[in-house]
């Protein structure tokens, strides 16, 4: 992918006079006035075409955001922290092959199998996700004064992984954490001093991490949410190497330039190779803190980042030497979508055309009764949805979303009351068993299965009932009442419904439970997965509920 950065001769083009009423329109939907806001650059050939600011960096004291401005860029730090571990190889001081406790002796102890650095680099490690863990320890991350230090101290108490190392692909920070630490022991310094001189090195002198919990950063943006009123995020939070860096939007962009000209204190191969995946054979398609993928048909390489209020995105497209970043200092304005209208608004004439998906099945059956669409169906987004009746109308069941009608329309077909062009059709596989097809024009169809009902009665009910702990974070759950297929539960003083969808899988909130049973089928104990950890052993400690 050496083209990707390949030097450019030309003088950049400004933006046309349609291109720049475009993006005026854009920015014209922006809710900006007097409150937080966005700052927004475009390099193209090289060059920085547009930088422009909307919003106050600082409510209290109605400051404007501008060039001076510093944002904790939160995620699309990791590309840095990538960057600077491939630097590190280039040396000869890293070997990306080789098992990265090899510079952090003592790391994961508990870990027997192989993790290399590029596993890390790749989210391909199965390390489990340290926010994910710190929300079974009931600590609330952002509230707490937590360094690099703490986030070792948990991972070292794991005794397994999400999935065996370079099996398959799952996003964790921890991965992030473990680099800026196997950096600095490489390095033979302190994370944050050597990011620091190798950002100057860069000409990205108002870019880095905070030293410690307290160290003044000039300038900085403040952020805030909106929750009925402005409040501030409190974030004192100070980890190293998955997020937490400050810099500028005119520093984004003189990198950006360094990668389309391959002006830079790096080599140009280097470059290249950063913008590229490390092993195109393992699981999913992260490169070096950055996804590497398509966007509307064109090449593109791509980052979020988000914490708190503080939110960034970056958008290159490396055959038309274009890359637009975004950051901001409030939620309420999503980054995303604005870099991507954007994107549009630059290069709509080199698209694609948008794939379109079908609206409905392409032969309808007659209406099914309701009493043979009711049930729990499991969708292969990984959704569990419900249909239920209420006073003879269909809805839609989803955990932690609102209800929602489905208006039938014409044989087996429904529309979502809270969306016509969302659409689901009731029919049965080739097997006969009953599913659900979902049908919107902008994505794949999806399918779900209907799963049997299940209950839970009695004495088999009552093998469940207990209480269960993870001796890695101290996490505890109860299962106080078993009825049918509601399995009611708590945990961290929180107490809700789970379903029963199999005889041994429980879905609960956002954890699901796979019980685990010993020799005479007896309950002993439960895995857990949830969002960004997996197989979390659970350990049956007391059978009262």
């Amino acid at each position: 992918m050496a083209a990707l950065m390949s030097a450019i001769a030309t003088k950049a083009e400004p933006l046309s006079a349609n291109e720049q009423r475009r993006i005026d329109a854009i920015f014209a939907g922006l809710q900006t006035e007097n409150v937080p806001g966005v700052a927004v650059g475009i390099v193209r050939d090289g060059e920085t075409v547009l930088a422009r600011y909307a919003g106050l960096a600082d409510m209290s004291h109605k400051t404007p955001l501008g060039p001076e401005s510093r944002f904790n860029i939160a995620s699309n730090a990791k590309q840095y922290v990538a960057l600077m571990t491939l630097d590190l190889a280039v040396q000869g001081q890293i070997d990306l092959d080789s098992d990265f406790r090899t510079y952090l002796p003592g790391v994961l102890p508990e870990i027997e199998q192989t993790i290399t650095v590029t596993h890390l680099i790749t989210h391909t490690s199965g390390v489990r996700d340290i926010y994910d863990l710190w929300g079974l320890t009931g600590l609330t991350w952002y509230e707490n004064r937590l360094r690099n230090r703490d986030a070792i101290d948990l991972l070292n108490r794991q005794t397994g992984l999400n999935f065996a190392p370079g099996s398959a692909y799952l996003y964790s920070n921890s991965n992030y954490i473990i680099l800026a630490e196997l950096i600095a022991a490489a390095s033979g310094e302190d994370f944050d001093d050597y990011a620091g001189a190798f950002f100057e090195g860069l000409d990205m002198a108002s870019t880095g991490w905070r030293g410690r919990y307290g160290e003044i950063v000039p300038n900085r943006a403040r952020a805030y949410g909106n929750y009925g009123q402005w409040f501030e995020d409190p974030a004192i939070a100070n980890l190293f190497g998955d997020g937490f860096l400050f810099t500028t939007l005119p520093d984004q962009l003189a990198w950006e330039q360094q990668l389309q000209r391959a002006g830079s204190s790096l080599s140009a191969d280097l470059i290249a190779q950063s913008q590229s995946r490390p092993d195109a054979n393992l699981p999913g398609e992260y490169g070096y803190g950055l996804e590497v993928g398509t966007y509307r048909g064109l090449a593109r390489v791509s980052h979020v980042g988000s914490t708190g209020g503080y939110n960034a995105f970056l958008s290159r497209f490396p055959e038309h030497n274009l890359a637009i970043v975004v950051i901001g200092n409030t939620a309420e304005i999503g980054v995303v979508p604005l870099g991507n209208a954007i994107s549009d608004a630059l290069l709509a004439d080199e698209f694609q055309a948008d794939a379109t998906f079908p609206a409905g099945p392409a032969q309808l059956q007659s209406r099914p009764a309701n009493a043979d669409v009711l049930g729990l169906y499991d969708v292969d987004s990984g959704t569990l949805i419900r249909v239920v009746e209420r006073d003879g109308e269909l809805f839609r069941e989803i955990e932690g979303r609102d209800p929602v009608r489905l208006i039938h329309e014409e044989g087996n077909l429904f529309a979502y009351e809270s969306n016509a062009d969302l659409k689901m059709a009731f029919d049965r596989d080739q097997d006969g068993e009953a599913r659900m097809r979902i049908f919107f024009p902008q994505q794949a169809t999806l399918i779900g299965s209907r799963l049997p009902a299940l209950t839970l009665d009695g004495n088999e009910g009552d093998q469940i009932l207990g209480r269960y702990r993870n001796d890695e974070t101290g996490f505890a759950l109860s299962v106080e009442a078993v009825e049918g297929d509601v399995v009611t539960v708590r945990a961290g003083g929180n107490r809700f419904d789970g379903r029963l969808v199999a005889p041994n899988d429980i879905r609960a909130g956002n954890y699901r439970l796979r019980l685990e049973r010993d020799e005479t089928g007896q309950v002993d104990g439960m895995r857990l997965d949830g969002n960004r950890i997996r197989d979390v052993a659970l350990e049956r400690v007391d059978g009262d509920a």
